[in-house]
């Protein structure tokens, strides 16, 4: 079955889902506007668009999706095509996690005589499990976002004594990123040296590279609307044998769940693997977000792993695994690596080293 016929299948006659995220739309017609809405029956489907998109969409959108132009407002257009169908449309599903109280509210307004009923669920369950055509795109992101570390590897060890700073490297490894095929950054670049790596998401600041300290790089490439997403954590110079010991606990925190996870076990299980460990180790305070969330056409998508996401995980579902601890004053260490989640185990997509470098 294609993407639409499956999203078809979970609608019953009379029921129809009205799409608007910008990566739900590209998901199921393969196309990305900054304008668009995507309706769906239990029986066909229409991708509206305007003017700037139309003839594009007509050659791009995947068959056999109905290609036309809006007819008014977003609302109207959908009341418009509804009220041509030989059944009545009951219930509507609409992004819940989504679209505006404004923006649901026209569509209610517009069309009275239907149930609007919450629907995100209908999608994100679908796009969970990556096809093997997703998996390369994110395979091609992924490669781009290893060399670009090769690179600001080199970068640092060559001008760390010459004053370079946190933004510094941000616009080394955006440049890179991009000069190696990124179509964009697949999120804000983090950079974190010092005590700065304490904040687990810091912006880069005008803050000097110094010896003895680790720096923190978390960091992404979107390619053909597919993201990537690693971080390292690498020393310069010599650096204290606390923060060796901080280092090794993390590391193995992550090699112990990336040897353990595999599909069916909850995202709560998957984040145990790594929390348990680094808690025996004395750390547990330290380590304060989850242990990864999904990667695909969005940077942070579902399904999780994390102590409150008691779902399954399911097989090829594209995840990060990124333990982390954050000393406040003193430093933070974070490692984290795509993986496939498979029935046996993982497939790990990230190829950059993981010992402990010294620039």
């Amino acid at each position: 079955m294609t993407r639409i016929e499956k999203l078809e299948a979970k609608l019953n006659r009379g029921e129809a889902i009205i799409l608007l995220r910008p990566e739900n739309r590209r998901y199921f017609t393969g196309m990305t506007t900054s304008n668009g809405l995507l309706l769906v029956t239990n029986d066909n489907a229409w991708f509206f668009t305007d003017f700037r998109y139309i003839i594009a969409a007509k050659s791009i959108v995947n068959k056999p999706i109905n290609v036309s132009l809006f007819e008014g407002s977003h609302a109207a257009t959908v009341k418009k095509t509804i009220n041509t169908l030989p059944y009545k449309i009951e219930r509507i599903y609409f992004e819940d996690a989504y679209l505006s109280y404004g923006a649901a509210r026209a569509f209610m307004e517009e069309i009275a005589n239907a149930e609007f009923a919450a629907g995100e669920a209908l999608v994100s369950m679908l796009r969970r499990e990556k096809s093997p055509d997703e998996i390369n795109l994110i395979s091609e992101a992924q490669e781009i976002t290893d060399s670009a570390f090769t690179d600001i590897l080199n970068y640092i060890s060559t001008n760390k004594n010459k004053g370079i700073t946190e933004k510094d490297i941000s616009f080394e490894l955006e440049f890179n990123m991009r000069r190696r095929g990124a179509s964009a950054l697949a999120f804000s670049t983090i950079i974190a040296s010092g005590t700065n790596g304490a904040y687990c998401h810091a912006v880069p600041s005008d803050k000097k590279i110094a010896s003895g300290e680790f720096i923190t790089m978390d960091f992404g490439a979107c390619f053909d609307g597919y993201m990537s997403d690693m971080t390292r954590t690498v020393a310069v110079g010599d650096i204290s044998e606390e923060k060796e010991k901080i280092y090794d606990i993390v590391l193995n925190a992550q090699l112990t769940a990336i040897k353990n996870i595999k599909a069916g076990l909850t995202g709560t299980q998957c984040d145990a693997f790594a929390r348990d460990y680094i808690s025996k180790a004395g750390y547990g305070a330290d380590f304060g977000h989850s242990l990864g969330h999904g990667v695909g056409l969005e940077i942070h998508e579902g399904p999780n792993f994390a102590q409150s996401f008691s779902g399954i995980i399911n097989a090829n579902a594209v995840m990060s695994v990124e333990p982390g601890i954050y000393i406040e004053n003193n430093c933070g260490v974070r490692i984290e690596d795509l993986v496939v989640v498979k029935e046996n185990g993982v497939e790990i997509l990230t190829h950059s080293p993981k010992k402990l470098i010294k620039l």
